[in-house]
Parts: C-alpha cells; structure tokens; sequence
C-alpha cells in the first residue's frame, strides 16, 4: 500500500510539473527576438514606412501614432468585448486587443530595417475611463513571416509603380513601347485630331 501511494504521488508530481512545464511563458534571448521581429528590406525608408503603414491598416489596425522622422507607428485592432463586472469600479468591457508597434530606420542608402512587435493587450474599460492592463508577446513565427511577406510586397509594387516604364504618358505624347510578358488588350484608338 506503502509502494502504491509513493508511486501515485510522484505520478501526480510529474503531472503536475508537465503542466507547469506546458504553461511556461516563452523565453527567447534578444538576438533571437532581433530575429523574429526585423529584417532587411531594399528599398528607401520612405517606401518602407508607407508599405508598412499600408499593411498595417490593410490588416485592421488603427494607426494611433506614426512619424516618419523617427521611424515609429504603433496601431491597435479592433475586437469585441464582453461585459465584466468588479466590486471597485462597477461595470464594464474586457477584451484582449492586437497591439503592433513598428520601428523602420534607414540602414544604408539602398537598405531599410524594419522591427516589429506584436503584442495581446488586455484593455479594461469602466466609467473611469480605459486602458491597457496587461499585454502578452505574440512569438508566433508566421506572424511575422506573414507581416514581412506583405511589406515585401507593398513595397514591390510601389517600387514597380514609380519606375519608369510604370509612368502615365500625358495625352498626345509619344508611348514608348515596351515589351509585356502577358497578353495585353489593344488599346482603342485615338480620336482624329
């Protein structure tokens, strides 16, 4: 009986620190934070800041504050909350918002880093006001990836917008043909002068 409740209680001590185990927080050191959350882009801080901004917004975040300057945008998504009750402040909302913050700073002339952090905020709201209470770090790589593959595609198609051959001819002027790799529709024809 002895035996039996020994192994019982280690079985339970094992149980009991996988679950401990499984709910630790994630730890990363900073150069492996650095990782996840920036990288290299080729092409101008202009472009990058309005790729990002435009990604960002496309993606449903509200730009709280943005300064090309300093390279900074920080925005919040929209969620619904639930109703919450405390003894101390009455009624209210609860519910877990999507915060990014976004450094971009021009690394060379043709190169610009961009750092972004992804983060849950737990905002409270009452009569007294709101705010955010708690947040928790998103570590999911495919986040990352995902925010960094449709900057990198922002910023080609502007790039690809502003070259030369992607300018709109004033009307009358000569058009330079260039050669097209899909089929194009004939352009109607122009009205007798």
């Amino acid at each position: 009986m002895k035996k039996l409740f020994v192994a019982l209680a280690m079985a339970g001590a094992c149980l009991d620190a996988s679950v401990a185990y499984a709910k630790k927080p994630v730890v990363m050191s900073s150069l492996e934070l650095q990782q996840l959350q920036g990288r290299d882009i080729e092409a101008s801080k202009d472009q990058v800041f309005g790729a990002v901004m435009s990604v960002l917004q496309d993606s449903g975040y509200r730009i709280q504050a943005a300064d090309k300057d300093t390279g900074l945008i920080t925005g919040i998504a929209s969620t619904k909350g639930k109703m919450s009750y405390s003894l101390w402040t009455g009624f209210g909302k609860s519910k877990k918002t999507p915060i990014v913050s976004a450094f971009i700073e021009q690394t060379s002339p043709s190169t610009t880093h961009v750092r972004l952090s992804f983060v849950m905020g737990k905002v409270k709201s009452t009569v007294y006001g709101s705010g955010a209470q708690d947040e928790e770090p998103i570590y999911d790589v495919s986040v990352y990836q995902t925010a960094f593959e449709q900057i990198n595609q922002t910023v080609f198609i502007r790039q690809t917008m502003k070259s030369p051959a992607a300018t709109v001819a004033s009307p009358g002027a000569p058009i330079a043909a260039t050669p097209v790799a899909t089929t194009v529709a004939p352009a109607a024809p122009s009205a007798p002068k």
